[in-house]
């Protein structure tokens, strides 16, 4: 064998044991401390890149390469304990860390920080140390957010997510906010699509309603397959809010959104069917979607199921589901429901006579808009109730039902 032949051949044997053996340089690079190999082993474990996830290892990596200054393994790092991936739940640590990024530059840091500081963070113990609790800070987190919302479409999202928590309040700019996010982001929430759709139709921020405006909102949401987005498109197509009326394009968009398991669209057509209204009279029918509705706890399903068991509409008459239906509407906000409520307990039909309870009642449906439980609440405070009457309050709740064209209570005030 020739000197060359034999060199060739133990160059290939020495390059077969270096693969056989598994011999990695990326890895051995980030274990002899290369903060650039430490992110990049991080991700390939994290994604699954090149080699199998890893979720411990990436966090193993991440938080080394973090130690080394990296910004970027640090967020990453943060988000891990944030979620728990690859490591154990820590809020404490992961504010900590999403707060060292965000000094470090990371946009993206910054978000997470000011989501986590407008709620406030437990006290809690990482890598031995006790971190004390973080006091909510929510003019601050919004500071941050709104720093942060000029051109990032997620710190928009969180943004109006915050806002609309007090829309009265933050009307103005929730309606900015969400038309700049709605504008710029490639694929925007049909959550915040719908948001924003009710923004331009109520007016909310102080300018004048706009039903156009919010049809094309509602049409993006639909779009992207949106139950609630396809009812109240089929709701505005049918009564010609913003566009010209069309009936049979309504009754499609409610069909599909009924197929697509929209409470909304369901208990809708449920009406139609119980009215003979657009649709054949179909009293079962309308009894079987208010039932799929009411099982989603769709208030106005919970309300309407009541009145079938009450007055027997689609099933037999069942006064004691009537009032389980009824009750649980109530407690969910509707106010018919309440009302209804209001008077078993002041009539004690149905339910044991509680002048305390029709009272809590007809308050809760007179604060929803209903004017007949204003009337019954300022009447109940006029004495002889069984609860301590109240003439200031009386005259107010009667005032308020009588603005509302309530007959009785405009004699009441005579």
């Amino acid at each position: 064998m020739t000197a060359n032949r034999k060199t060739i051949l133990t160059t290939a044997a020495v390059f077969a044991a270096f693969l056989l053996s598994g011999a990695d340089i990326l890895l051995e690079n980030a274990r002899k401390g290369d903060t650039e190999s430490q992110v990049k082993v991080a991700n390939e474990f994290f994604f699954g890149k090149n080699r199998k996830v890893n979720l411990p290892l990436a966090y193993y990596w991440f938080r080394k390469a973090a130690a080394n200054g990296s910004a970027h393994a640090r967020y990453n790092m943060a988000v891990c304990l944030q979620k728990g991936w690859g490591c154990k739940k820590n809020s404490a640590g992961a504010f900590r860390n999403f707060e060292l990024a965000m000094k470090q530059g990371i946009e993206k840091a910054a978000i997470r920080y000011a989501e986590m500081l407008y709620r406030g963070v437990d006290a809690e113990s990482f890598e031995d140390e006790k971190i004390p609790a973080v006091k909510a800070d929510q003019k601050k987190a919004l500071e941050i957010l709104r720093h942060t919302a000029q051109n990032d479409t997620e710190a928009m999202e969180i943004l109006a997510k915050f806002l609309y928590m007090d829309a009265e309040k933050n009307g103005v700019e929730l309606r900015g906010v969400l038309k700049r996010y709605t504008e710029k982001s490639p694929d925007p929430d049909p959550e915040l699509l719908l948001v924003y759709s009710a923004c331009l139709r109520s007016g909310l921020g102080g300018v004048m309603p706009d039903a156009a405006a919010g049809a094309k909102v509602l049409e993006k949401a639909a779009a992207k397959n949106h139950p609630e987005a396809i009812a109240q498109l089929a709701e505005m197509t049918l009564m010609g809010w913003g566009m010209p009326a069309n009936k049979n394009k309504a009754l499609q968009l409610y069909m599909l959104a009924v197929k697509l398991g929209s409470p909304r669209a369901k208990t809708d057509v449920a009406q139609m069917k119980l009215a003979g209204v657009y649709l054949k009279h179909d009293p079962a029918g309308a009894f079987k979607l208010l039932t799929e509705a009411a099982e989603k706890k769709y208030p106005p399903a919970l309300c309407k199921l009541g009145d079938c068991y009450a007055f027997g509409i689609g099933t037999e008459q069942n006064m004691a589901k009537a009032v389980f239906y009824y009750m649980n509407a109530a407690e969910r906000g509707n106010r018919l429901a309440a009302f209804r409520m209001g008077e078993f307990y002041r009539d004690g039909v149905h339910l044991p006579k509680n002048p305390a309870a029709a009272f809590h009642y007809f308050s809760t449906a007179a604060k929803a808009g209903h004017a007949g439980a204003m009337r019954e609440a300022g009447k109940a405070l006029l004495g002889n109730s069984g609860i301590d009457p109240d003439y200031k309050r009386a005259m107010e709740y009667l005032r308020q039902a009588a603005a509302k064209g309530d007959k009785e209570a405009m004699e009441l005030l005579q």
